[in-house]
């Protein structure tokens, strides 16, 4: 008992740090991967940040220098002015705190249009902030008049005790054309798109990142183009390749390890409990084996003993008695072969000595040896031997012994019937042999159990009868050793019949 419980602990210890290893191994993958996930999405963060910041950087300075350039006493040179400050400039509006264009106000890099001051002071002045805006506080606007957009950055001025407003229209394709490039290249190892919010289309970049939604990270503009966001991701490079197919080598390294340790765990136990079963049974087939024994040897010497002390009353009763001596001296030597023979068994030993016989006359003589031990147990039998058989190869001995085993199985556990029937015949290109009895029969979830060494069937292990267990475990291997088996086709309180057929072609080949 002690043993069992050592070996419980071991097992449930052994189960508790397959589980607590799986557990680690598991979390710590995760973690390590939660973990790369987060560098890496704080560091396409950080270059996001740094990239949008360069870029309005870039156009809010070359703006104030523009703004710091303005002077509302000489405007005449504004356009000189502006192409010596600003590269991305289309045109320059300065209203005064009316919001009318002052003289000299409008000044356009390159080629103007009338139609465009016109629709600035009409429908966009208005929807600027130049009012309300501080003043030397920078502001701009990206939006969308009469279907064309447009960049606009302002600055409220002031010269002598005049407010002026300077508004300067940004040339932002030639932003994108010329800028962006320098900030953002393609041939990096990171995605970089910029993306409009409202209309989901792309601005600028690769139309599509194809990488995980965790992997991708945005920085929206502030300064200039509102409604757009800068979207930054690494490349699926052989490094993040390598993370990958690392992580999920380890979980299924992890996953292997943990059902090989729970299978060994399993088959461990299974195995202590086969083998504790295995014991058990060998502790009852060596009891059974043991009374077995004892009963002959015990009719043996005391038949013995009165015939030495010369107790008997006639010739007749000392003839008797030799008789029960020989026939328990029989019944002791068939027991010892069944023993000695399992245990070659057992051991891998080739028992069997092949020979040609014929089977009828192997199992007529067996039957006769069954004579006074069906007489004792008051049962009859009947036996039906098809002529002409064919002589096969097999080891008369053996089949003898199978022959008297299931014969004295027959008795042992079917004496309730009274009778037992014996045929051998041929069926098509094998010698089939049955013994039918009519006991009280064997379930048919035991059919094959009961072909298993030191088995007892259920419905007679509460019965005060004794047997080795190993009876028909010996006619099975005797059969399959001839190249034929043996089966059973029983029913609860019909009896059971015993098959043991051997195959003529294969046995007369061997």
């Amino acid at each position: 008992m002690r043993r069992l419980i050592v070996v419980n602990v071991l097992i449930f210890a052994v189960l508790a740090s397959a589980v607590g290893l799986a557990y680690y191994g598991y979390s710590y993958t995760a973690d390590a991967s939660t973990r790369d996930l987060k560098i890496l999405q704080d560091t396409m963060r950080e270059l996001a940040v740094e990239k949008v910041g360069g870029i309005e950087s870039l156009i809010v300075d070359s703006d104030q220098r523009l703004f710091d350039a303005i002077r509302l006493d000489n405007l005449a040179g504004l356009g000189g002015v502006v192409e010596n400050t600003h590269p991305w400039v289309h045109s320059v509006i300065v209203l005064d705190d009316n919001l009318t264009v002052v003289p000299d106000g409008y000044k356009v890099v390159g080629e103007g249009s009338k139609d465009f001051l016109e629709m600035f002071t009409k429908d966009i002045v208005p929807t600027l902030p130049l009012v309300t805006l501080a003043i030397g506080v920078r502001g701009h606007t990206f939006g969308e008049w009469n279907g064309q957009r447009f960049l606009f950055s302002y600055m409220n001025l002031v010269w002598g005790d005049r407010i002026y407003h300077v508004v300067l229209e940004e040339n932002w394709p030639a932003i994108i054309t010329s800028a962006f490039p320098t900030f953002l290249p393609r041939n990096t190892p990171r995605l970089y798109k910029i993306i409009d919010d409202v209309t989901g289309v792309t601005q600028y970049g690769v139309p599509q990142l194809d990488v995980p939604p965790a992997q991708i990270v945005s920085q929206p503009f502030v300064d200039t183009f509102d409604r757009w966001t800068l979207q930054v991701a690494q490349k699926d490079t052989s490094a993040s390749l390598a993370r990958g197919r690392r992580r999920a080598i380890d979980f299924v390294l992890i996953g292997i390890s943990l059902s090989v340790i729970l299978a060994s765990v399993v088959f461990f136990a299974l195995a202590i409990r086969r083998e504790r079963r295995a014991n058990e049974l060998k502790s009852e087939f060596i009891s059974n084996v043991s009374h077995e024994l004892k009963t002959p040897l015990s009719i043996i010497s005391m038949f013995g003993e009165m015939l030495a002390a010369g107790r008997t009353k006639s010739p007749q009763q000392a003839t008797e008695y030799a008789e029960i001596i020989w026939r328990e001296s029989v019944r002791l030597a068939r027991l010892i072969d069944n023993v000695l023979d399992f245990a070659k068994i057992e051991r891998g030993v080739d028992v069997y000595e092949f020979a040609e016989a014929d089977l009828g006359d192997v199992v007529a003589r067996a039957l006769e040896l069954s004579v006074h031990r069906l007489q004792k147990a008051e049962m009859t039998l009947s036996s039906k031997i098809e002529p002409d058989l064919p002589a096969v190869r097999l080891d008369a001995n053996a089949v003898t012994l199978a022959v008297l085993n299931l014969i004295d199985n027959a008795i042992k556990y079917a004496a309730a019937g009274k009778k037992i029937e014996v045929e051998l015949r041929r069926d098509e290109g094998a010698l089939v042999l049955d013994v039918r009895d009519f006991g009280p029969g064997i379930e048919e979830d035991e059919h094959e159990a009961i072909f298993e060494r030191f088995y007892r069937a259920r419905a007679v292990r509460l019965k005060p009868i004794r047997g080795s267990g190993i009876g028909l475990a010996l006619v099975q291997h005797i059969a399959r050793a001839h190249g034929g088996d043996a089966t059973v086709t029983s029913k609860p309180g019909r009896g059971a019949t015993f098959s043991v057929w051997v195959p003529i072609e294969e046995a007369g080949e061997a």
